[in-house]
């Protein structure tokens, strides 16, 4: 598989579109490898490449990519941001150009894939960065791309509905953490806080006030001997 990959390399050497969608290749040849970093080097050639292209094909992909070394390689929030950049490039590609007709034709079920993986990356990410609220709202919006295009049965669409639920389950269980947190901070500022003493007034002569402190004993301390 290497040495194919590698006779691509030089086969493209004067085809940038083609050295770009070889270099996406090896990059998913060394992260199933496990070389994390070989795999991130590759996908930014890709990127490279793409970015001085003015036609490039599925240019989302490598990002989708991109994404998921970086995930793996715990850079979580610049794999979000190749993950939204991803969204932004599939929405371009599959909303229908201005002054199109009803009868245009539906988008590819590969392409709405990719989208609803876009969708769910984001989420996972999201997740990654404690923004369960925000993750719930994109995988929903994947479960409802994938229904409407894919179907309820398709295994994005079940892998969506799972991360959802699993999201809104962490989602409550950070808000109880949360909630536990503060009721404990405030316990113990309760607990630090300087003791005060209540006071009795006492007449004194001529019926001046005197302060008098009211010392309550501690239940630690031994009963007075009688």
């Amino acid at each position: 598989m290497l040495e194919l990959l590698k006779k691509a390399e030089i086969l493209t050497e004067r085809d940038p579109p083609g050295r770009a969608a070889t270099f996406n290749n090896m990059a998913c040849y060394y992260r199933r490898q496990g070389k994390l970093h070989a795999a991130l080097q590759y996908l930014q050639k890709a990127l490279k490449i793409e970015s001085k292209l003015t036609n490039v094909q599925n240019p989302a992909d490598t990002h989708i990519n991109t994404c998921a070394v970086l995930s793996q390689l715990g850079r979580h929030q610049t794999a979000l941001e190749h993950a939204q950049n991803a969204l932004i490039l599939l929405q371009e590609e599959l909303l229908s150009p201005p002054g199109a007709t009803g009868n245009a034709a539906p988008p590819q079920a590969d392409r709405i894939a990719v989208l609803a993986i876009a969708y769910h990356n984001i989420g996972v990410e999201q997740e990654f960065l404690k923004r369960f609220e925000q993750s719930i709202l994109s995988y929903r919006k994947g479960v409802e791309v994938a229904e409407r295009y894919l179907g309820a049965k398709h295994p994005i669409c079940i892998t969506l509905k799972n991360s959802l639920v699993a999201s809104k389950k962490a989602a409550a269980s950070a808000a109880k953490t949360a909630n536990t947190e503060k009721m404990k901070k405030e316990l113990q500022a309760k607990i630090n806080a300087p003791a005060v003493m209540p006071k009795a007034n006492i007449k004194g002569p001529k019926g001046a006030d005197i302060d008098v402190d009211i010392t309550t004993p501690s239940p630690y301390a031994p009963s007075p001997k009688k």
